[in-house]
């Protein structure tokens, strides 16, 4: 195909170009308007495009330098690109490349990431190619933040792009942006443009003057420098003048091994796809081997480029081979011919608009704007009205092929909420375990009833569903069978009736039942109920187990994998693991998730437990005695959580969190660690930081047991996750947990006067050393627990505890204690946790404000007080003479 093309551009120019046919090797001028037997110009029809040194886009293009500005900048200021040096060019210009996304390697739920390499400016005359990648590179690093698509490439892919591959080529262009020679070339010397602007190839041999006529037709092409079919083709050549001239041997050229380099940074073995971008004739150039997976991919994978880039308004279509009428195993020495046969990725050379000639209604080259069409090379001068629409467009479309490349949808998380109370019946979620598994978490506080009104609500591991004007429809390009949803109930003892409502994608934060998981519409919520006609009862009489299958089509029309303990991956050429309904792996095509199982009774278990204010506590998972949580319910069902726990080294360390309650749930969306604080008078609350770092989210199923399921990503550190079972450690005073299962609380209860002593549960803290603090829990059997959460001299995160008798006069908390020796995480161990004693504290409260004097025996924390004031009223135990907070 690429032959065929070099030939219609010959052809074509030779006949627009009779008059200067015979004509002597000469240097020619571009220029917007000239007579047509001008023996040393080439009129376009419209402006000479001339690059400009900004960083910024504009309705142009830029200089080499520009560009380069331009990434240097989208790296120092967002946090979103990295850059490498991956190479040098012949003339030892560093070869840079990006890796776009957040800096770890993981996927939001901890799996590696797939990765994408797109490189540009392997041809100097290609000037929209730079641009295209560099628009790739504005995308990802300043695209508004959208919980969809470009945060969920942010997170989820390893995006690594070179914006310019052949830099020396590209600034010899750019110095005489409308200069070349003519008349030269071997192959076609009357209409082939050669050097300055119309230079191809990379500098090997070749001065910058452009005068220089020995060596204007010199250089490398770096797309005929490649194995495997580096020099078997007549569309490369052993002449060193000749266009396509294909070098020395395979990779001879530094830039051509700066791009494997390149590929070092996916790392190699998780590239799932590669594009190299070209201008001009607005067609995918691909090939096949002898994987057959590996080529239905790769044509889908156009397929949905093709079709969604049709879509814009400009209404480009991208023509591509059908696989059948390519060749197995042929080639010409291109990059894409490498990445295909080696890498085993989707692989393909992307030739930007202006079409070649051969797309229906079009003239080709420059004649698509309304140009001349005097040299069929015009097609390589782009106008400069035009590439804004490209960059941006193209950049658009890119994502989208990132999108489908980055995975197979799978179910993330399952959880059936009572309609009547909000409060989660059902709960699992899919733990990452390693590279390439997860196991399932169930959690169920309460068994499914028969004749009670359900919200099932499912969420996959990626946004599912695309909207216009706010509304759900296929992504433009797809057909609109991508949006259907297959749900099935199943049992293995007979055939449940039941009542599926039709299923709604979720656009707004929050959980279940009525937000997203992680990214807008990556979750569906659909009504569940199970009639309590005799054919239920009668299954459900002793209980069952009940399977809810479900399958989905992803944005670009991946179904969903059906067994997502083993994560989907691309491996030799085609998805691994990727399970159709039958188990099968082979196929790339998914199916039905049939994973997952609840519980199903026909016994009437009443209404779920509810948070109460009474859920206010200090928890804790009785295998990690030494650390735990303390829970405040606030009023407007928020609350605060407060993690006491240690650093991977078993020193101490807290977090802090602000969340929602909903029924028996509640999320931490950010938790919180705070840094830059100072044990006593040297304390600077300007340079305290709060940073999130991580989520949580706890969920009841009684007053005294449940479980939490946390993840840290935004510390720097790995991403670590894991679960806790919750187990009651403290009363608080007045805040009496009612539920037992059944129970009913009686609308006319009179309610119970509050303790004085009782309104001083709460945080309280000093404003001038905003970023500390105290936890203060008065209990039930009239002792108060306190929690403080501090530094050391250094800096470091210290927090201590103690206990104190309610009586007339201050609390003393004598000793207060600290620990060390905990490990965070999954290598805690109780036995090697220390409780030593550090000092004295006395608190001398009223309701919302009070006084801390403190002296402790560790070196390094000299006594001192505080003026304190309260930060949070617990649900229920507000001040009387103010409303709490």
């Amino acid at each position: 195909m690429r032959r065929l093309l070099l030939l219609a551009i010959a052809l074509t120019a030779s006949l627009a170009a009779s008059a200067a046919a015979a004509q002597e090797a000469r240097i020619v001028q571009w220029v917007e308007q000239a007579d047509l037997n001008e023996f040393t110009k080439i009129a376009l029809g419209y402006p000479v495009p001339v690059p400009v040194d900004t960083a910024l886009p504009f309705d142009g293009f830029r200089s080499y330098d520009g560009l380069h500005m331009r990434h240097q900048d989208l790296e120092e200021n967002t946090p979103w690109v990295h850059g490498s040096i991956v190479g040098s060019t012949f003339n030892e210009r560093p070869i840079r490349a990006y890796r776009l996304g957040d800096e770890n390697l993981e996927t939001a739920y901890g799996l590696p990431e797939q990765a994408m390499l797109t490189n540009g400016g392997i041809h100097a005359r290609e000037w929209q190619s730079p641009e295209v990648v560099t628009g790739i590179m504005e995308l990802i690093a300043e695209g508004e933040s959208d919980r969809h698509l470009v945060d969920y490439l942010r997170d989820n892919a390893n995006i690594v792009v070179i914006p310019v591959q052949n830099i020396d080529g590209l600034i010899q262009t750019q110095r005489y942006p409308s200069t070349n020679w003519l008349g030269a070339d071997p192959r076609y010397p009357d209409t082939w443009p050669r050097d300055g602007r119309m230079r191809r190839k990379n500098m090997r041999g070749v001065d910058m003057i452009l005068a220089s006529e020995d060596d204007h037709l010199l250089g490398i092409d770096l797309n005929r420098n490649n194995a495997p079919f580096w020099a078997s083709s007549a569309s490369s050549s052993v002449n060193p003048a000749e266009l396509v001239y294909h070098g020395s041997g395979p990779a001879s050229e530094p830039e051509t091994q700066a791009l494997d380099a390149a590929a070092q940074l996916g790392p190699a073995d998780r590239l799932s796809m590669y594009t190299d971008v070209h201008s001009f004739s607005q067609v995918h150039f691909w090939d096949r081997g002898d994987n057959q997976r590996l080529t239905d991919l790769t044509e889908r994978l156009l397929a949905t480029f093709t079709t969604h880039h049709a879509r814009f308004p400009a209404g480009k279509y991208y023509y591509y081979e059908r696989w059948f009428n390519l060749p197995v195993n042929q080639g010409i020495g291109t990059t894409a011919e490498y990445f295909t046969h080696v890498y085993q990725v989707p692989s393909w050379t992307l030739e930007i608009e202006p079409s070649g000639g051969s797309h229906d209604g079009l003239p080709g080259g420059g004649a698509d704007y309304g140009g001349l069409g005097r040299n069929g090379h015009d097609g390589f001068i782009l106008p400069e009205s035009e590439i804004a629409r490209v960059r941006t467009e193209l950049a658009q479309t890119f994502t989208i092929a990132y999108y489908q490349q980055a995975g197979p949808p799978s179910v993330q998380a399952l959880r059936l909420v009572d309609e009547a109370t909000g409060a989660v019946v059902f709960d699992a979620e899919w733990d990452t375990t390693g590279p390439a598994s997860r196991s399932l978490h169930v959690y169920q506080p309460q068994a499914v009833q028969l004749d009670r009104s359900y919200l099932a609500w499912v969420a996959w591991n990626k946004p599912m569903r695309w909207r216009e004007n706010g509304e759900v429809t296929a992504l433009p390009g797809k057909h609109h069978y991508t949006l259907a949803m297959e749900r099935s109930v199943e049992t293995d003892a007979g055939t449940l009736n039941a009542e599926l409502g039709e299923p709604t994608w979720l656009q707004a934060p929050g959980d279940a039942p009525t937000g997203y998981l992680s990214y807008r519409d990556d979750a569906a919520a659909w009504s569940l109920r199970f009639p309590a006609d005799a054919q239920n009862a009668a299954l459900a009489q002793d209980g069952i187990a009940v399977t809810l299958g479900t399958s989905a089509y992803d944005m670009t029309g991946n179904l969903s994998d059906a067994n997502p303990a083993t994560a989907a991956h691309w491996a030799d050429g085609a998805w691994a693991s990727y399970e159709d309904s039958e188990g099968d792996s082979d196929n790339d095509d998914g199916g039905i998730d049939r994973t997952i199982r609840f519980e199903l009774t026909s016994e009437e278990l009443g209404d779920p437990f509810i948070i109460e204010p009474g859920t206010a506590a200090a928890w804790f998972d009785i295998d990690r005695v030494g650390e735990g949580f303390l829970v405040e319910v606030l009023a407007a069902n928020r609350a605060v959580m407060y993690w006491f726990t240690y650093d991977s080294e078993g020193a101490q360390d807290w977090y802090m969190a602000e969340g929602e309650i909903s029924g028996n749930v509640i999320r931490f969306p950010e938790m919180v660690s705070v840094s830059g604080g100072e044990f006593g008078p040297g304390f600077d609350p300007q340079k305290v930081q709060r940073t999130p770092v991580g989520h949580a989210r706890f969920i009841w199923s009684g007053c005294d047991s449940g479980e939490m399921s946390w993840v840290i990503d935004g510390d720097g550190g790995p991403r670590r996750q894991g679960r806790m079972v919750l187990s009651r450690l403290t009363s608080v005073m007045a805040l009496n947990c009612l539920y037992s299962p059944g129970f009913q609380v009686d609308p006319v209860i009179q309610p119970v006067p509050v303790p004085d002593a009782a309104r001083l549960s709460g945080s309280w803290y000093d404003p001038t050393h905003s970023g500390e603090g105290y936890v203060l829990e008065i209990l039930a059997d009239y002792r108060a627990v306190v929690y403080w959460f501090s530094y050391d001299a250094d800096g470091n995160r210290r927090w201590f505890y103690g206990t104190a008798e309610l009586a007339e006069g201050p609390l003393v908390f004598d000793p207060l204690y600290t620990t060390s020796g905990g490990i965070f995480g999954e290598d805690f161990s109780a036995g090697s946790v220390r409780v030593l004693p550090w000092g004295r504290l006395e608190l001398d409260l009223e309701c919302d404000r009070g006084t801390a004097r403190f002296s402790s025996d560790e070196e390094g924390f000299p006594a001192g007080e505080l003026n304190l004031v309260r930060l949070t009223s617990m649900n229920g135990l507000s001040c009387p003479e103010t409303t709490g907070q």
